[in-house]
């Protein structure tokens, strides 16, 4: 499992990596549309086009960022004072649940990438799958994330040795 994780973790530094770029590009993008368009009364066409796909990726990027580094809002409303197992119980089917949210992300994401694939983006003529491609890509990261926790927890659960 730890190999799995080694592999995962080297692919996803560069999938932020992508994030990262995109993200300046889009500030950069947005900041010279603005600046054109108050300044000389002109504007970059496409810039909203490409900054919503911008946005797209990043939102989806960040969600598997998210499940990778358990960022995710967790509610503590049960007392402490309940067995650990309990607890470790919890977080099993918590990772079920979003092997689950992965899959069907995957799934989907990718029935929407075909679809998205007949049409294009008005003001670029990018296929508009563009939009859509992201969803699979980020499942696939999130049910391999949330496996790797779900070993994690089972081996808590076991009294074994977790990282």
């Amino acid at each position: 499992m730890e190999q799995l994780k080694k592999i995962l973790d080297s692919v996803f530094v560069w999938v932020l990596k992508l994030a990262m770029v995109l993200l300046v590009a889009m500030v950069v993008l947005v900041f010279l549309n603005v600046v054109l368009r108050y300044g000389f009364s002109s504007g970059v066409y496409w810039s909203e086009e490409i900054s919503l796909v911008i946005v797209i990726w990043f939102t989806f990027i960040a969600m598997a960022l998210g499940v990778k580094e358990s960022l995710h809002i967790n509610v503590d409303i049960l007392p402490k004072k309940l067995p650990k197992g309990f607890f470790i119980t919890l977080d099993c089917i918590r990772d079920l649940l979003v092997i689950l949210i992965g899959g069907i992300m995957i799934y989907y994401g990718w029935k929407l990438t075909l679809n998205g694939a007949k049409s294009f983006l008005p003001a670029t003529q990018i296929p508009n799958s563009i939009n859509y491609v992201v969803l699979p890509i980020a499942g696939i990261f999130i049910v391999l994330y949330a496996v790797v926790h779900l070993y994690d927890d089972i081996l808590k659960f076991k009294g074994g040795d977790s990282k």
